[in-house]
């Protein structure tokens, strides 16, 4: 009694196995492409799949997340997890290009495929518990859908930033070298008699401002993209000859603050007695501003093409550390007049207070509300 128990478990075991049979595996057949280039991290994984044979036949494909599912060359699916699912012959048949074709390209994109998380088979599939597909591309429901010129307006920006750069390399290579040598903020030499640059309105000191400015309203303009900031959100989304009208109207107006800021310092400069240290001043604090800067957009711009999950946390975080390196700079401003300038420690502290600290104070303040 107990060996016929065990026999009908075997073929009841038996009888429920059958019900998946793989007809045929197509792991050997599925060419993976490496990305080539600095920015581009999606693989690609194609596979012909037949669609003549065995009409009464399942494909059963696992996917990992983050990736694109094509059946030639249209769009099928978006991962946002590992993601398996069946879907019958018939139904493939119904939604691809059989007119004289008796296989289909199967193309999967993304940055995480390989061979161990790509899987395609072709089989009968009845017994496995797994989903089929939810919807076919009939039943997308697509619909028009504006497209982002923001990159188009990114990559542009950064190519003009950059000829603009190569043009004042060329022009002015002598005060380049000056200003973006960052062991020019500890030897001071701004403080000194024999400083490179003396005048602001100089067309050396003008262009380099004008760079600046552009850099930083390039940076301004991915950091509210990016961080999803309603109003200024919706400005990104704008198309391409706005977007160029929008950073070059901040970047006036960039341009209009620092010349505020300078007149601002003439004034404390003044008031407080320190006569030839208003220019010093202004561009030992520029420089720190502009170097910081560049690292930050340079550092934007890779994961901006690479990795955009990361981003917004990214941008956060380099916009305070930002501030924490300004407020850095005017301590070390501070001290390296105290050691160049021929007055009372107090009287220093008193200027760099009034001139630097309260403004700076207020600016957060106003930002962050």
């Amino acid at each position: 009694m107990k060996k016929n128990g065990l026999i009908l478990l075997i073929f009841l075991f038996l009888g429920n196995a059958v019900k998946a049979q793989v007809i045929e595996n197509y792991q050997s057949s599925i060419i993976f492409t490496k990305p080539k280039g600095l920015f581009n991290k999606q693989v690609s994984a194609k596979v012909g799949l037949d669609i003549l044979n065995f009409p009464n036949s399942e494909f059963l494909i696992e996917i990992p997340g983050d990736a694109a599912l094509f059946f030639d060359g249209r769009l099928w699916m978006l991962t946002e997890k590992d993601t398996s699912f069946i879907i019958e012959l018939k139904t493939l048949q119904g939604q691809v290009n059989t007119e004289g074709n008796t296989t289909t390209q199967l193309e999967v994109l993304g940055p995480n495929i390989g061979p161990d998380n790509l899987k395609v088979y072709k089989g009968l599939f009845g017994g496995v518990e797994m989903a089929y597909a939810p919807y076919t591309s009939a039943e997308l429901g697509l619909e028009k859908r504006e497209i982002s010129e923001f990159e188009d307006f990114f990559v542009l920006a950064l190519v003009i930033l950059m000829l603009l750069f190569a043009v004042f390399k060329v022009v002015f290579p002598t005060v380049l070298g000056f200003v973006v040598r960052p062991q020019t903020i500890f030897t001071a030499d701004d403080f000194s008699e024999s400083g490179s640059i003396q005048k602001f309105f100089s067309l050396d000191v003008l262009f380099y401002l004008f760079i600046v400015n552009l850099g930083v309203s390039l940076f301004t303009m991915l950091f509210f993209k990016v961080s999803g900031i309603t109003f200024f959100a919706s400005l990104a989304e704008s198309n391409i000859n706005s977007l160029f009208f929008i950073w070059l109207i901040s970047s006036v107006f960039l341009a209009l603050a620092s010349l505020f800021k300078f007149l601002f310092l003439k004034v404390m400069v003044f008031l407080f007695d320190l006569n030839k240290y208003d220019f010093a001043h202004f561009f030992y604090l520029l420089r720190i501003i502009s170097i910081s800067m560049l690292l930050l957009l340079g550092i934007s711009v890779y994961f901006y093409f690479n990795n955009r999950e990361v981003l917004e946390t990214l941008l956060l975080n380099g916009v305070k550390s930002f501030f924490w390196l300004y407020l850095l700079g005017v301590l070390l401003m501070f001290v390296i007049m105290v050691n160049r300038v021929p007055f009372k420690n107090y009287h220093l502290f008193a200027y760099i207070c009034s001139a630097e600290l309260i403004p700076f104070l207020v600016f957060v303040k106003l930002l962050t509300g």
